[in-house]
């Protein structure tokens, strides 16, 4: 089996946000436990809830996503601290060619801004698609902010699949 582990799945912006959910959890649990009887009720309960939640929070903001080859198959998996939590399978049937698509993504804050009253930023992403032959199906695998991530997510895919990296170019006539 071979890996390679990438970027992390959230931005800055989404880490914080699940932090102060996280935060805003413990904040009730604690409240809840000095005053309501129906938690102090249920207290092995809710703190094994909490417990439960706390750790897929973290294990959330520190996912990081990449790849895994196991008997010339396919994965992308999702890595925390290293060790592999989640993969899914990726479909290489006639798929012989990979490309790098760079693609404008915006991404939304949750308040509004006085100079950008959509408060939303873009920022280009770089995302690794297989292609067919003629370039006319096309598989996405992993994305990227980095174009360097991108770049040694194909030189990975290309040593260790025999795929061939391509500049993206359909040919619709054959």
């Amino acid at each position: 089996m071979k890996k390679i582990i990438g970027e992390h799945n959230l931005d800055l912006i989404q880490k914080i946000h699940l932090i102060i959910v996280l935060l805003v959890m413990l904040a009730f649990y604690s409240v809840g436990n000095n005053n309501y009887s129906l938690i102090k009720s249920h207290l092995p309960l809710s703190l094994i809830f909490l417990a439960i939640f706390t750790i897929l929070i973290l294990a959330t903001v520190f996912s990081k996503s990449g790849l895994i080859i196991k008997e010339h198959n396919l994965f992308k998996g999702y890595f925390v601290l290293g060790f592999l939590i989640y993969k899914q399978s990726i479909d290489l049937k006639s798929k012989t060619k990979l490309s790098i698509l760079k693609l404008k993504r915006a991404h939304g804050m949750p308040a509004p801004g006085i100079i950008f009253p959509q408060n939303a930023h873009s920022f280009y992403k770089f995302y690794i698609y297989l292609l067919n032959k003629s370039h006319t199906e096309k598989t996405e695998v992993i994305g990227f902010k980095k174009e360097e991530n991108a770049k040694k997510i194909a030189a990975f895919l290309s040593e260790n699949l025999n795929l061939k990296y391509e500049i993206y170019s359909p040919d619709f006539n054959s």
